[in-house]
């Protein structure tokens, strides 16, 4: 017994040190097949799941503010009704007392008002500063078939009072707005704390702001900077039509208390009682061109728009997206632009949104998504305001850069006939992801390069996803397909270190072929997680499994390994513990009572004395 212990601590040993190697294998295994899920929609608040960089803001305080906002707008549009169907021979511009800061609103007219009108409209609220810049302390409203121009050669500065006290804004109410320099001299728009004689970078008690209501934006060779806070309306620059076509207007007791004839400059006009009539305007439309947007809170917010052009155009370091199409958008082209550096997205595409075109843009280093593209249906049931349940698509990205953002380069949400095609592709946490069962998706002829985990995913119920022609250059897996149908051609992958495509789940119409596999990971294609799906004739040549401590538990890990491993494990022990027990002999003769005399002398000694030697 006591000879047994060494034996049967040996066989223990062994065993524990397979055991351990055996989990931490499966266990690396799992993890190399992870997946990256969303955590939680950014919610633009502290709600502890948030993506991308939090807002810096006052969620509770200027929630308000963008309430009081939307007041001041509706009673300007009630004042407005007013002057027009109760007031006769009122053609001026006149002022309306709205609180902190009055609202100087400019009606329709032939010929825009430009910045000599606003000099004498307004010359106590609209100055000219020694640095030639021009400093704006009311509101202006613009309403339908007027227009305020802020276009000149040289160039022009507006700056919009903005500090802890109050803000203005410009928004033209269904008119139209046009801002504009040259190439050498650009127009101007920016918050401004006199104060601090700078600009307002602080939104939590509101922020300067340029909107357009149903109408029509020209913005060219402009900058815009450091405007906006908290909701998309009030983001910095947005352009919004009006998913309605109704607004609130005065009733005859409002409006005998709006503007009077001979009288275009009022102050503390009010009103008292609203009733609800047809409005004369609904979306917007707009041309952007060479304008350049740092630091609003979105940085250009479009909603319930179309024909919405933007070009040649950079957006940088906004709090929320970098630009973001929010509902009811229908052919957009987006070209030539850059969005980077932003909080959340760089490009953001939510429902009801269709035809719009990605051409030419760059979206990096971005705090979640380059793009991300939502095409799902508004609803999926019977709901209070009736709306339908199809989903939204048609949109494209194609011939863009898309790298360096901290979640996904393209993310596809739903929808249907959407298209990534000719982009670059680089060092996002996952090149394009589509989910949410996005269906006729195609993803072909892209170069994806140094993403960290997949290329590409397609998860969760999206079909007929074709993944097709693209070019994958490192990262952990080329190609990730979980419980989706997607056709997987023609792809060339090189440098994976784990996977080149990777099957999970339920498959049916899943098939991969002709697909060109080069690596040094566990196994160029994964299917031991999935069922039903098509594998046939793929290129696995230059695939060379990496010689690692995985791999290596692995080979350990077949059944005849296994039992010679175990033997060899015995056969040592068993040695281990003889060895210990033997002692070191002399080997001596069998026969010791017949040992030659010759051997117990060194020689024969004679009668005499002497010894003769052999």
């Amino acid at each position: 017994m006591k000879g047994r212990k060494p034996l049967l601590l040996g066989i223990l040993t062994g065993v524990v040190l397979l055991a351990v190697a055996g989990a931490w294998f499966f266990s690396a295994n799992a993890w190399q097949n992870r997946e990256l899920d969303a955590v939680g929609r950014n919610e633009i608040a502290s709600n502890g799941a948030v993506q991308g960089v939090l807002y810096p803001g006052n969620p509770l305080r200027e929630a308000r503010i963008v309430e009081a906002e939307d007041k001041r707008l509706v009673y300007v549009r009630t004042v407005a009704a007013a002057a027009r169907w109760r007031v006769e021979g009122l053609n001026g511009a006149y002022r309306l007392n709205t609180g902190t800061v009055n609202t100087l609103v400019l009606p329709a007219r032939e010929v825009p008002w430009t910045v000599s009108d606003l000099l004498i409209l307004a010359p106590q609220s609209f100055v000219q500063q020694p640095d030639g810049s021009f400093l704006l302390s009311e509101n202006i409203a613009v309403l339908a078939g007027a227009t305020l121009s802020f276009e000149a050669p040289e160039g022009i500065r507006v700056r919009l009072k903005s500090d802890d006290e109050s803000f203005v804004s410009v928004v033209a109410l269904g008119g139209s707005l046009a801002i504009g320099g040259s190439e050498s001299s650009k127009a101007e728009i920016r918050s401004w704390d006199t104060a601090a004689d700078g600009p307002d970078t602080e939104t939590r008690d509101g922020r300067a702001y340029v909107r357009v209501i149903g109408g029509n934006a020209t913005f060219s060779h402009a900058d815009f900077s450091d405007l906006g806070f908290w909701s998309g309306n009030t983001g910095g620059l947005a352009l919004t039509g009006t998913d309605t076509v109704s607004m609130f207007t005065p009733s005859p007791a409002a409006a005998e208390s709006g503007p009077q004839p001979g009288a275009p400059l009022l102050p503390n006009t009010e009103v008292t009682t609203l009733s609800i009539v047809a409005d004369d305007y609904s979306l917007v439309t707009a041309g952007i061109d060479d304008v350049t947007v740092t630091g609003n809170a979105y940085g250009i917010f479009v909603t319930n728009a179309e024909d919405v052009l933007i070009a040649d155009t950079t957006i940088t370091g906004s709090l929320v997206d970098g630009l973001a199409l929010h509902r009811g958008v229908s052919d957009a082209v987006i070209r030539r632009t850059t969005s980077s550096g932003n909080n959340v997205d760089g490009f953001s595409l939510d429902r009801s949104s269709t035809g719009v075109v990605y051409s030419d843009v760059t979206a990096e280093d971005n705090g979640r998504n380059g793009i991300s593209l939502d095409g799902q249906a508004l609803a999926d049931g019977p709901n209070a305001v009736g709306t339908g349940t199809r989903e939204f698509g048609g949109n494209t990205v194609r011939g863009s850069t898309i790298a360096g953002n901290e979640r996904y380069g393209i993310e596809v949400s739903g929808g249907e006939r959407l298209r990534v095609v000719d982009n670059t592709v680089e060092r996002n946490e996952v090149g394009v992801v589509v989910n949410e069962g996005a269906t006729h998706v195609t993803i072909e002829d892209n170069t994806f390069t140094a993403q960290v985990a997949q290329s590409v995913a397609v998860r969760d119920g999206s079909a007929d996803t074709e993944v097709t022609d693209n070019r994958i250059i490192g990262g952990d897996t080329g190609v990730y397909v979980r419980n989706a149908d997607a056709q997987v051609t023609r792809n060339t992958m090189t440098s994976i270190s784990n996977h080149g495509i990777t099957l999970v789940g339920n498959m049916r119409d899943t098939y991969v072929a002709a697909n060109s596999v080069a690596g040094y990971g566990s196994k160029a294609i994964w299917t031991k997680d999935s069922v039903f799906a098509t594998v046939e004739k793929n290129e696995l040549l230059d695939w060379h499994p990496a010689v690692t401590v995985a791999s290596v538990v692995n080979s350990v890990f077949q059944p005849l390994t296994f039992v010679w491993l175990l033997l060899a494990t015995l056969l040592i022990a068993s040695a281990v513990t003889r060895t210990r027990r033997l002692r070191v002999r002399t080997i001596g003769s069998p026969y010791p009572e017949r040992v030659p005399l010759t051997s117990l002398s060194k020689g024969i000694v004679r009668f005499d004395g002497t010894r003769e030697t052999s």
